[in-house]
């Protein structure tokens, strides 16, 4: 007689699959909300964009740090004659400066 396979093996109980659902659900709900917590805030209240800091004329202020005054000087001096010569678009103007300025501030960061 050959015997019945389901009889034999361990079946789960219906509560245990519900829990393990319910577990890996919040797991993923938490680990989303933590995405978002920290692409919003940061880690420790520094933003993780490179242009999160970047508000329209803040670079002209003085900053105290010479190589990042010549930086930006020459880059978005760069980034300005492209626009007068119409190499770039007015659309595309924000975002080459922004990124201009993104990159001397990330090459001449401020002394600790």
């Amino acid at each position: 007689m050959a015997q019945d396979v389901r009889t034999t093996s361990p079946s789960r109980s219906r509560p245990d699959q519900l829990t393990a659902r319910i577990a890996a659900f919040a797991l993923a709900l938490g680990g989303l909300a933590l995405m978002g917590w920290i692409g919003f805030f940061g880690f420790a209240g520094v933003a993780l964009t490179p242009f999160a800091n970047i508000v329209a004329g803040s670079e002209a202020t003085a900053s105290g740090n010479p190589a990042l005054e010549a930086c930006l000087a020459e880059r978005v001096g760069a980034v300005d004659s492209m626009r007068r010569d119409g190499v770039v678009s007015d659309a595309q103007y924000d975002t080459f400066r922004a990124r201009a300025v993104s990159y001397c501030r990330a090459e001449n960061p401020p002394p600790l």
